[in-house]
């Protein structure tokens, strides 16, 4: 029990500076760097991360649930499997990400960096994944520092100490070597599983199940994902690169909150819940949700409340007009990660028995609303369209999730009394 807690703990110290490493380097970029600077690194961000779903399809949902309970034997085989999926993905989708610059959404000066980040952070976040399934938590929390969190610091150190390296070429240079090495660390203990299932043909049988298990998973993810990508681009349309820098700044702040939910409550209760819903251990995963439902809630009001009580000294420190003038955008994007970060309770219930269904429907509708929302109070409300859209949306989500919840639990009976 010592170890196990102890495993936790320094889980949480490494996820707590990974998640605080990036507080550190958005404050400094907004320091060091011209808001719209800031604004271009949020949209190429965010583009990035909208990509990531199209070239991962969302397969790991199929995947590390497939290995949780698996013989460890089989791991390896299952990876060599998915990771063969993976580049049949990179070949057709990456290309057509060029799509993007020729639009001229985003500079073709940054092509490069955009292909290179994409690949190597859907490698690091699959990899991330796989760690996480196979209980090597700690790894995982070591891995995601690298690839998330020491290299911002590091920028951050450069920056300060040099003027000139006060670009967004040295950020992304960063970015490149952090996931890279990350990657390494991650790769050399995969390696080191049973190779035995190497010898095995590759499972397209297992591959075409995990395709069609994970489409809707895929719609819905890229549905969810879409609200935090679209919001920045409408953000720039609406007003300028520079109210862009201050949203990308408050948003980075907000969604901090999420981050260190998934880093210090989700991660530990996402494996618990599947295994206990494979096994049909009805008594573990109620008491399981329960605990993970006052853990969810305690740390978001936390989150949020620390978040809020610091903006102000944040804004003291910035000195910046562009900030302070949009400061109220933060507190509309607070409220939004709140209902998001509930919505995260009867999600996990749904996702460990498989019902897939609520989460796709409820995601597509939550964009919908968002779209319709930011459009129709954009000429009345400005910026703040997006933020507040944002609340609604999640908020369908979470009553349309938790309905669907209910629903589950009484016919499968889940609410068993322990």
């Amino acid at each position: 029990m010592l170890k196990q807690n102890g495993v936790r703990v320094a889980n949480i110290t490494l996820r707590g500076m990974t998640l605080v490493s990036k507080f550190v380097l958005l404050f400094f970029l907004a320091k060091f760097l011209q808001a719209g600077d800031v604004g271009l690194y949020g949209l190429l961000s965010a583009t990035i991360g909208y990509a990531l779903y199209v070239v991962g399809f969302e397969f790991y949902n199929f995947s590390t649930r497939e290995m949780i309970g698996e013989d460890p034997k089989h791991w390896l085989g299952m990876i060599r499997d998915q990771l063969t999926f993976y580049v049949i993905l990179y070949c057709v989708f990456l290309p057509g990400a060029l799509f993007i610059f020729y639009m001229g959404w985003l500079p073709w000066s940054h092509v490069f960096w955009f292909l290179v980040l994409a690949l190597l952070e859907h490698i690091a976040q699959e990899l991330n994944r796989i760690l996480v399934a196979i209980s090597e938590q700690l790894l995982a929390s070591v891995v995601l520092f690298l690839r998330s969190g020491a290299w911002c610091l590091a920028v951050v150190a450069i920056m300060w100490a040099d003027t000139s390296a006060r670009n967004l070429d040295v950020l992304l240079g960063g970015w490149v070597i952090g996931c890279s090495l990350g990657c390494i660390l991650a790769i050399r203990k995969i390696c080191e599983l049973d190779k035995a299932s190497l010898g095995n043909k590759i499972n397209w049988i297992w591959i075409v199940k995990g395709i069609k298990v994970a489409i809707p998973l895929l719609i819905a993810s890229l549905a969810m994902r879409g609200v935090f990508t679209f919001d920045r681009y409408w953000i720039e349309s609406i007003a300028s690169l520079e109210v862009l820098g201050a949203y990308v700044l408050f948003v980075g702040m907000a969604s901090a909150v999420l981050s260190f939910l998934d880093a210090g409550v989700i991660v530990f209760f996402y494996p618990k819940l599947v295994s206990s819903a494979k096994q049909r251990n009805l008594l573990l995963f109620n008491k399981d949700m329960k605990t993970l439902a006052l853990n969810v809630v305690g740390v978001t009001v936390f989150l949020v409340l620390a978040c809020y009580g610091v903006s102000g000294y944040v804004l003291y420190w910035l000195n910046n007009n562009i900030y302070s003038e949009n400061v109220h955008i933060l507190y509309w994007l607070l409220l939004a990660v709140a209902i998001y970060s509930v919505s995260m309770i009867p999600h996990l219930g749904l996702y460990a028995f498989g019902f897939d269904k609520p989460l796709l429907y409820s995601q597509l509708a939550g964009l919908i609303v968002f779209l319709v929302g930011a459009y129709l109070l954009e000429g009345r409300e400005g910026v703040y369209a997006v933020p507040v859209s944002m609340c609604f949306a999640f908020g369908l989500i979470l009553v349309w999730k938790l309905y669907a919840y209910y629903l589950m639990t009484r016919n499968q009976d889940l609410c068993v009394s322990t």
